[in-house]
């Protein structure tokens, strides 16, 4: 199972993407090794600067940067999740997000 299999794109324009998690796949999430299980949301923002800001349920959201401008200092959880994210936004043929 990957991230892909688990999201769905719910926004897709020229500022951001936001990925949806469908209902049901909070097990999913936790088996990917570095995500809670309890989000439910993701948003990216487009352009050579990336901001992640990642929904939780019943909890405050948290963010993130990358990009051409730096990087935000991040755990070794966050780090693992910026590849899977990229890829599941490649397998939903999103593009203008910034890999690295």
């Amino acid at each position: 199972m990957t991230l892909h299999d688990i999201t769905e794109v719910a926004v897709d324009n020229a500022e951001c993407v936001i990925l949806k998690v469908l209902p049901g796949h909070e097990f999913d999430l936790i088996s990917l090794g570095c995500f809670d299980g309890d989000e439910t949301m993701f948003r990216l923002t487009k352009g050579d600067d990336c901001t992640c800001t990642v929904f939780r349920k019943d909890r405050n959201p948290y963010s993130w940067h990358w990009g051409k401008s730096g990087f935000t200092l991040v755990s070794d959880s966050l780090k693992r999740k910026r590849p899977l994210l990229i890829k599941a936004l490649a397998a939903h043929w999103v593009s203008g997000v910034t890999p690295y």
